[in-house]
């Protein structure tokens, strides 16, 4: 089964194979997905967390074996130039490249064989997974646009955003925030809410907003633009909508440190 290997900074994945389809999720640059059926230059291709959706193949490498990462990218933006010095390549929070320190920069060999410099700080190994680092990562997206299935810093969705914290501290969930509310089984009282753990919003009885908890009833989460709210109502950041929305709070003290 041939890969479909991601070589832009951001990707936008669709329902259907055309442009003018539904976006349900995006892709980052070094991602490698297995291909699993293929209509004109679009390509239906599995992401690690299973999300199936439509790629097209201007945006990527088609090849049979997996693109070898060595580094992540935990900043906002960062660019991959030539020997010229001409950009080649942009890279996004949660792109994975090949690379090698070399003085002050890396070198980078890019999924499609070209090779460039990156001054941009390039991580080898994933973030450490604690409550800590993992609102620190959270409140540096603060002010990012919403965007429909997106998971990136050119815009999230409630979801996307919950998905790319947590795996740049190399914990998995699954993309949607109904899959995320099954996740996790350990329900508590928002009253005993840490940093870090999750709440759920559901509409009709179907979970459809997620965020992540900043202690008790203040949390942050994609919502119009990644911000910070509460549901206390003396806050100046309550939301009554969504304390008339909320279900549950869960822990997430099974999958980090501390």
């Amino acid at each position: 089964m041939p890969n479909f290997v991601i070589n832009v900074a951001v990707m936008n994945l669709y329902k259907e194979p055309a442009f003018q389809s539904e976006l349900v999720t995006q892709g980052f640059l070094g991602e490698s997905c297995p291909v699993i059926d293929q209509s004109n230059n679009w390509y239906k291709i599995k992401q690690w967390d299973g999300y199936e959706s439509w790629a097209n193949g201007f945006y990527g490498v088609i090849q049979d074996d997996v693109y070898t990462t060595t580094h992540s990218f935990f900043g906002h933006a960062g660019d991959i130039v030539n020997t010229e010095g001409q950009n080649i390549r942009t890279i996004h929070f949660g792109g994975k490249v090949n690379a090698e320190l070399n003085d002050n920069a890396y070198t980078v060999i890019l999924p499609d064989g070209l090779e460039g410099a990156c001054a941009a700080e390039l991580n080898d190994q994933t973030l450490s997974p604690s409550r800590h680092s993992i609102i620190r990562l959270a409140q540096s997206f603060l002010g990012i646009p919403y965007l429909w299935g997106g998971k990136s810093t050119q815009g999230f969705d409630c979801s996307g955003f919950v998905q790319t914290v947590f795996k740049a501290h190399a914990i998995a969930l699954p993309r949607d925030s109904y899959m995320q509310g099954e996740h996790f089984n350990d329900a508590i009282d928002i009253s005993s809410a840490k940093p870090g753990d999750l709440l759920f919003f559901a509409e009709q009885n179907d979970i459809s907003h997620v965020a992540i908890s900043l202690g008790g009833d203040n949390f942050i989460n994609a919502r119009g633009w990644v911000r910070n709210e509460s549901l206390n109502s003396s806050s100046a950041a309550f939301s009554q909508k969504l304390k008339d929305y909320f279900v549950k709070a869960v822990s997430i003290a099974g999958v980090v440190k501390h």
